[in-house]
């Protein structure tokens, strides 16, 4: 069976790659350029493994959906997660097409998660676990899609990495196109508000440098001294405005997620535990959809329910569907 690879050089697909080699699959990688040129590491362990590997150049496409909606998000007052975007629009989107158009029967990466039966679940090793991130791939790709170290622990896959004779940087950093700090990105972008009011119980406390830099439940690099720890608990971009309150300002019974993403069947009112970041310990919740809207309430108050993130619903191991946060509301 044919199977193309999504390799971005490291060593997790590079193990992946070896790991289906074995199994039998006919393979060869598929790698994105989508900054400014392909990583020569591609090259390399492609040539090691003896697979072909096929470059796919999507970088006008990567700016356009990508790196456009990151600002456009900030813009609004939000905070986006491109990751998540990145494996919908790119990787399972372009690339996968791609390799179907190419002849593959099946399209596999490093991700740490599994597909079992056409749906996703958790990686065994939790600490790894990309279900998270996968959580935004259309349904009707699961049964195509190989996930070989979704079984495995990120120690076995270095210690096969070592036995293979191959050497490796550390981890990819979390958004691959920001290669300074968020700041001067978003300034390199246009989106430059200059310095505003941070706002607390209706009375101005100081000065910020712009709302577009700030996050829901933040209480690091805010530049004050009130004598007490405060939090970010909100955003107006037209006033560029910052809102500031206690810890409890910042913690929510209910969140509205939309742009609904269903991996599996669920009912119109069902029991789940819920992630509203990547770190995040899961949640358990009661949800409820409404059209292309799902209506969370918390069994616990959770802190700082952010717009723009990603909130993934699961049933103990399995993703049942995801959607992007659109505002956290307090009882």
């Amino acid at each position: 069976m044919r199977v193309a690879l999504l390799m971005s050089g490291g060593v997790d697909s590079t193990v992946a790659a070896h790991v289906l080699k074995d199994e039998g699959y006919d393979v060869f990688g598929v790698h994105m350029i989508h900054l400014d040129r392909p990583d020569d590491r591609v090259f390399e362990v492609s040539k090691k493994l003896g697979i072909d590997i096929e470059i796919v150049d999507v970088r006008r496409k990567f700016e356009e959906e990508i790196i456009d909606y990151f600002v456009k998000e900030y813009r609004a007052g939000r905070t986006p997660n491109p990751c998540y975007f990145c494996n919908r629009l790119m990787k399972f989107g372009i690339l996968f097409e791609k390799a179907m158009e190419l002849g593959a029967d099946l399209v596999a990466s490093g991700h740490y998660a599994r597909v079992v039966d056409g749906k996703l679940f958790k990686a065994v090793d939790d600490s790894k676990d990309q279900s998270y991130f996968l959580s935004s791939l259309k349904k009707r790709y699961l049964k195509k899609i190989l996930l070989p170290l979704g079984d495995m622990r990120k120690a076995e896959v270095l210690k096969l990495a070592r036995e293979l004779g191959l050497e490796f940087d550390g981890e990819s950093q979390d958004v691959c196109f920001l290669k300074e700090d968020l700041k001067s990105f978003l300034k390199g972008k246009g989106l430059d508000p200059g310095p505003g009011n941070f706002v607390m119980n209706g009375k101005v406390v100081g000065k910020h440098d712009g709302y577009a830099f700030y996050t829901i439940g933040q209480r690091r690099k805010l530049g004050l001294s009130i004598g007490k720890r405060v939090y970010v608990v909100g955003v107006n971009p037209k006033r560029n405005v910052v809102f500031l309150g206690e810890k409890e300002d910042v913690m929510y019974d209910m969140m509205i997620v939309g742009s609904l993403n269903f991996l599996d069947d669920v009912k119109e009112s069902f029991k789940s535990e819920v992630k509203i970041r990547s770190n995040f310990d899961a949640v358990s919740a009661s949800v409820r959809i409404e059209g292309n809207f799902a209506v969370v309430k918390f069994d616990r108050r959770v802190f700082a329910v952010t717009p723009g993130q990603i909130a993934v619903f699961y049933d103990g191991e399995r993703v049942l569907m995801s959607g992007v946060i659109e505002r956290g509301e307090r009882s």
